[in-house]
């Protein structure tokens, strides 16, 4: 998967009205975009995860709506307007350039470097290779002023989500079940 990613993302892109592969325009693209980025889901939505990366360094805070945390506590996979939000933080560092942590032991949040989100309605995925289509998921990237961020390529998005199938292509479906169980 890795590699197709690589592959397409690796092309480029239109040129003269044209793109050097058909998929190239459906994997660029997205669904989601600032218009229906929820700038609400600080408050809307839950944050159910905490990762800590030290070695990058960078502390990650996930958020899921409510359709994603109710599918998640019933055990059914993630359905059709669930919407994720993760973001990514440079954490703060001591005078030693080390990653601080606070008293639950996860790191210090300092700047917000980006956001990244997923997202799923009927029909986003119809436009995606089968290779890569994880189901009708969509993936976008934002700077921390919520702009686009221009070097995303959801192609690298769907290649790693990809061997998650039973996951509802998430890596945290555990802490999201934990999380919706918690939150009843």
């Amino acid at each position: 998967m890795d590699n197709v990613a690589a592959y397409f993302a690796s092309l480029q892109g239109a040129t003269a009205g044209t793109a050097m592969s058909e998929f190239l325009p459906n994997l660029k693209k997205t669904n989601i975009t600032n218009a229906n980025f929820p700038a609400d889901y600080k408050t809307k939505y839950t944050m159910y995860a905490v990762v800590n990366y030290p070695e990058r360094p960078q502390v990650r805070h996930l958020y899921a709506n409510d359709v994603a945390l109710k599918a998640a506590r019933e055990g059914k996979p993630i359905p059709n307007g669930a919407f994720l939000v993760l973001e990514v933080y440079t954490p703060k560092l001591d005078d030693k350039k080390v990653p601080v942590k606070g008293a639950d032991g996860n790191l210090v949040p300092d700047t917000l470097a980006f956001i990244t989100t997923m997202a799923r309605e009927a029909g986003w995925g119809k436009d995606i290779p089968e290779i890569l289509r994880n189901d009708d998921w969509n993936y976008a990237a934002f700077n921390a002023d919520l702009s686009v961020r221009a070097a995303a390529n959801q192609a690298e998005c769907l290649a790693c989500h990809k061997p998650l199938p039973a996951d509802s292509y998430l890596f945290t479906l555990k802490e999201l079940k934990e999380a919706a169980l918690k939150k009843k």
